[in-house]
C-alpha cells in the first residue's frame, strides 16, 4: 500500500469529491498520476490499495483520502476508481455510487466528536480531455448528496440527529488545470436546485433545531492561480508569488424555513429571496467583493415575547468593496465603499411599538452610500518582506480623493439626498490639524425634516423648545427652495475656508 503525506485542508477537496483530478492527460494512467503529483504538490493526502491495468481500463482499489488540521480531521473512504481510455483521447472516470465520509472534531478541551456521513451521486458522468498540462472535466450528475447519518463522542451526549442533507440536483459544469509555474485552476458549476435540511434535536429534552433552505439555478465559478511550489503550511499565503483568486455565484428563487425551540421558547419563521450574487477577487494587488439580492420577505415569531409575528420586506439590497494592495506604479489608486437597502419595510405591529397613534409616515424606508476614492497605498500590504515596515508605520498610506455617487436617506416622510466630491492636498497637514486639507464640495436636497420634527414633537419625542436648535441650524446650512424643501452645498475651497451656500463658517 502506499500513503502519501498528511494533509492540509485546500479548496481541491471538493474537486476530489466530485471525482475530479488536479490535473490529467489522455490516458487512464497519466490521470492517475497526474492526479497523485497534483495531490503531494498541494499537501493532499490519501492511500490506495492495487492499480490494475485490463484492457482499456484502470482501476485503483481502495482509495482513501484524508485531510486535517489542529482540530478537524476529514476522511472519504471513497472505494474504487476505475478510469477508462475512451479511444478518442478522452477519459472516464467512475466512482461508487455512495461512500462514508468523517469528520472528527478534536478541540483543545473536551473530547472528540465524529460526524459520520454518506456521499451519494446518481448517474454521474465524468469527462477528462484536453492536452498535457491543459485538461478539461466535463461533470454531469442527476444528484449529489452528503448525508449526516450518525454522531459519536462527546457531542452525541447533547445532540441527536435527525434528516439532514445537503443535496445538489441537476448538476452540470467543467473543471479545468493548466499547470506551469503557477497552475491554472478553473471551474464552473450550474446546480438545478441546492437543497439543505438541519434536524437537531436534544437527547431527552424539547430543545431542538429544524431548518430548511431551498435554492434553485445556483450557479459557481472561480479562477484560480496557484503557486506550483507553494507552501501549505506557510504562515503568509503567497499572494507576493502569484497566487490569486476571483469568482462568484448567482442564484434564483430561495426559500428559507426554521423552528428554534430551547429553554420553553421558540424562535421559528420563514425567508424568500427571489434572486441574488456575489463577486469576488483577490490577489497581490487588491481585494473586490461585491454582492446582492432582491425581493427579500423575511417573517419571524417569537410567541414568548411577542404576540405578533415580525415581517420584514426589501425591494433589494447590495455591497460593493474595493481597495488596492500594493503600490503598483506608484500613484493614486482607485478604491470603492458603497452599500444600499432599498424599500425596507416593516410590519405594523414593530411601527406600533414606538407610534401607537400612526404620526410618523411609514412609508418603505431607503438608506444608500457610494463613494468612490482614489488612495495611494506606501506598501505592499501582501509582500511579507515588507511587514515590518509597516507595523512601524502609523499611516498605510495617503488619501488623494473621495466622490460621493450616492446618498439616499428615505424613510418617516423626510428625505435627503447628494453628490459631491474632493480632493486632499496631503502636503497641508496644518489647516486642518493634522488631516490633509480638502478642496470641493458637497450638494444636499433635504425634504420634510420640518414635518418630521413636528411629529416627533407631537410623538413626545422632542420636547417643544429643544425643537429650535435644529430648525436653527437648518437655517444656516440650508436654503428654502420651496414648501418644507431645502438645499445646501457645503464646501472646502484652495484657501481652506468652509462655507456653507457661499457663506464663510471657518
Amino acid at each position: 500500500m502506499r500513503r502519501l503525506s498528511a494533509l492540509k485542508c485546500t479548496p481541491l477537496f471538493a474537486a476530489i469529491l466530485f471525482g475530479t483530478t488536479a490535473s490529467a492527460d489522455v490516458t487512464a494512467q497519466q490521470v492517475w498520476d497526474s492526479w497523485t503529483t497534483q495531490m503531494e504538490t498541494y499537501g493532499q493526502g490519501f492511500s490506495t490499495g492495487d492499480e490494475t491495468m485490463s484492457g482499456d481500463t484502470l482501476t485503483i482499489s481502495d482509495v482513501t483520502i484524508e485531510m486535517s488540521d489542529d482540530e478537524v480531521t476529514v476522511m472519504a473512504d471513497v472505494g474504487d476508481i476505475a478510469l477508462t481510455e475512451n479511444g478518442d483521447g478522452t477519459v472516464n472516470i467512475t466512482m461508487a455510487d455512495s461512500y462514508p465520509l468523517t469528520m472528527e472534531f478534536t478541540p483543545q478541551i473536551g473530547d472528540a466528536t465524529t460526524l459520520n456521513m454518506t456521499v451519494a451521486q446518481s448517474n454521474m458522468v465524468i469527462l477528462v480531455s484536453g492536452d498535457p498540462g491543459a485538461l478539461q472535466y466535463d461533470i454531469t450528475a442527476d444528484l449529489y448528496s452528503f448525508t449526516a447519518d450518525s454522531l459519536e463522542g462527546e457531542g452525541a451526549k447533547d445532540v441527536e440527529l435527525g434528516q439532514s442533507a445537503l443535496i445538489m440536483r441537476d448538476m452540470a459544469g467543467t473543471y479545468s488545470v493548466t499547470e506551469g509555474d503557477l497552475n491554472e485552476v478553473d471551474y464552473s458549476f450550474d446546480l438545478g436546485a441546492l437543497d439543505i435540511d438541519v434536524n437537531i434535536t436534544e437527547p431527552g429534552g424539547g430543545n431542538s433545531v429544524k431548518a430548511a433552505a431551498d435554492l434553485a439555478d445556483l450557479s459557481m465559478n472561480a479562477a484560480i492561480a496557484i503557486p506550483a511550489d507553494m507552501d501549505m503550511d506557510a504562515d503568509v499565503p503567497p499572494f507576493a508569488d502569484g497566487l490569486a483568486m476571483d469568482g462568484g455565484y448567482t442564484f434564483g428563487d430561495v426559500r428559507y424555513v426554521f423552528d428554534i425551540k430551547g429553554d420553553g421558547e421558540e424562535f421559528a419563521g420563514t425567508a424568500v429571496v427571489e434572486s441574488g450574487g456575489m463577486d469576488f477577487g483577490f490577489d497581490f494587488d487588491r481585494v473586490s467583493y461585491s454582492g446582492g439580492a432582491q425581493g427579500i420577505d423575511l417573517s419571524i415569531s417569537v410567541p414568548q415575547e411577542l404576540p405578533f409575528p415580525i415581517d420584514v420586506t426589501m425591494a433589494k439590497y447590495g455591497f460593493d468593496f474595493g481597495m488596492p494592495l500594493s503600490t503598483g506604479e506608484g500613484g493614486p489608486q482607485d478604491a470603492r465603499l458603497a452599500f444600499d437597502f432599498t424599500e425596507l419595510s416593516v410590519s405594523d405591529g414593530i411601527w406600533n411599538l414606538f407610534d401607537p397613534a400612526q404620526i410618523l409616515s411609514r412609508d418603505p424606508v431607503t438608506i444608500a452610500l457610494g463613494l468612490d476614492l482614489q488612495f495611494t497605498p506606501f506598501f505592499d500590504f501582501l509582500d511579507p518582506a515588507q511587514q515590518e515596515a509597516m507595523i512601524g508605520n502609523d499611516i498605510p498610506g495617503e488619501l488623494n480623493g473621495v466622490e460621493i455617487t450616492e446618498l439616499t436617506v428615505r424613510g418617516v416622510g423626510a428625505e435627503i439626498t447628494g453628490d459631491g466630491a474632493f480632493t486632499f492636498d496631503n502636503t497641508d497637514l496644518t489647516t486642518f490639524d493634522g488631516f490633509p486639507r480638502p478642496q470641493g464640495e458637497v450638494n444636499l436636497a433635504i425634504n420634510g425634516v420640518n414635518a418630521l420634527i413636528d411629529n416627533l414633537i407631537q410623538m413626545g419625542l422632542i420636547p417643544q423648545d429643544q425643537a429650535m436648535m435644529p430648525r436653527m441650524m437648518l437655517g444656516m446650512f440650508a436654503t428654502p427652495v420651496g414648501d418644507d424643501m431645502l438645499t445646501s452645498t457645503i464646501g472646502v475651497n484652495a484657501e481652506g475656508h468652509v462655507l456653507a451656500n457661499g457663506q464663510r463658517l471657518r
